[in-house]
């Protein structure tokens, strides 16, 4: 009895449709995700950019890399995985039409504060003119031992993506603990 529900619960959540349309990604588009906490998203965006288009993974830890390729294996999506610092992505990883950054553990935000800005630049200077970012962050861990995700004292994704030149920033929406907040660049 005990070992069927530890193994329900190690059995990867199923993607999320609605977290995967608020990001508004489209077939074909090229999209980077900072960080993997949350392999369902990851799952559901490599799957609609499809082979048409191009998804890389810019891993925050060596557990995002795993992560991150596990679902390229998993969901037979290809899918880019980089371990590099925050100012390394790559010269291939430009004109982008969308960057995701997966903050559902909060490991975006408990990084240190010049590496979130320097990854935060990186994504600006990278995204096309008209090309957005998305800041996907669990507010509450649902299951066994919920609670709060922790984060910096002072931290707010809104300003930090206004301070990286996004303009407008916005809050999307908020639905099952989980919050959307958007980045456009426009110049």
């Amino acid at each position: 009895m005990f070992s069927q529900f530890f193994r329900s619960l190690k059995r990867q959540r199923t993607m999320d449709p609605l977290h995967v349309t608020m990001t508004g990604v489209r077939m074909g588009e090229r999209f980077v995700q900072v960080g993997c906490d949350d392999t369902a998203l990851l799952s559901g965006l490599a799957g609609k950019v499809g082979l048409s288009g191009t998804s890389l993974v810019i891993a925050l830890t060596e557990d995002d890399a795993t992560r991150a390729r596990e679902v390229g294996r998993t969901a037979g999506a290809l899918i880019d995985v980089r371990e590099v610092d925050a100012d390394e992505w790559g010269a291939d990883a430009r004109d982008l039409d969308l960057v995701v950054v997966d903050d559902t553990r909060g490991t975006f935000a408990r990084l240190p504060e010049s590496d979130r800005r320097i990854l935060l630049a990186q994504a600006h200077q990278r995204l096309r003119v008209g090309g957005r970012i998305e800041l996907v962050e669990r507010l509450m861990v649902t299951g066994l031992l919920g609670g709060a995700i922790t984060r910096p004292e002072g931290y707010q994704s809104e300003s930090s993506l206004a301070a990286a030149g996004f303009r407008p920033v916005r809050v999307l929406g908020e639905t099952d603990g989980v919050r959307f907040v958007e980045g456009l660049r426009s110049v």
